[in-house]
């Protein structure tokens, strides 16, 4: 049995969700660590104190030994928390307005990569600031604790981007 067509994408649709997909983790990636990094600045941090690097695959910024207490929890916070404000706030004023203007299968994908990823992200800014220790030894393994939670966010974004797009909106043109 086959799909409708309502539910498929063509090839050049394929590869341009694939390539966005890679350019908003990418810009994840940056805004993410950016964001470390400003607000370890904003609390008095100079930037040669910070070191970049990578745990495991995972980049990341380690901030000097002087940098104790809040100043600390409101860096490992502020990550995830701003790229998932930012991409949220992308979803809802972009995705979900071309959404309903125009429904297709193809926006609705859009969308909800942008979604999971803002879920992922938020996960992720929960995780750094609340549990750092367990974050930073679970960012080395592979289905960690850590990695479940967050990708049980993205999932329950799924579902909380068909309920504020419904397939049922989407244009049955070829029947």
């Amino acid at each position: 049995m086959r799909r409708p067509k309502e539910f498929r994408l063509t090839w050049r649709q394929c590869g341009f969700l694939i390539l966005y997909t890679l350019a908003m983790v990418v810009a994840l990636v940056i805004i993410h660590e950016a964001t470390h990094i400003l607000v370890a600045m904003a609390f008095g941090a100079r930037f040669g104190e910070l070191k970049l690097g990578f745990m495991g695959i995972n980049p990341s910024v380690t901030l000097p030994e002087w940098f104790t207490g809040t100043k600390q929890t409101a860096v490992h916070y502020a990550g995830g928390l701003t790229v998932g404000t930012i991409f949220l706030l992308f979803y809802l004023t972009y995705w979900m307005r071309r959404y309903r203007g125009s429904p297709s299968f193809y926006l609705w994908t859009l969308g909800a990569v942008t979604l999971m990823l803002a879920a992922m992200q938020f996960a992720t800014g929960y995780l750094e600031g609340r549990y750092h220790a367990a974050y930073i030894i679970a960012a080395t393994a592979f289905l960690s604790p850590t990695d479940i939670l967050t990708y049980g966010w993205a999932i329950a974004a799924v579902f909380f981007h068909a309920a504020l797009c419904p397939w049922k909106m989407m244009r049955r043109v070829d029947r």
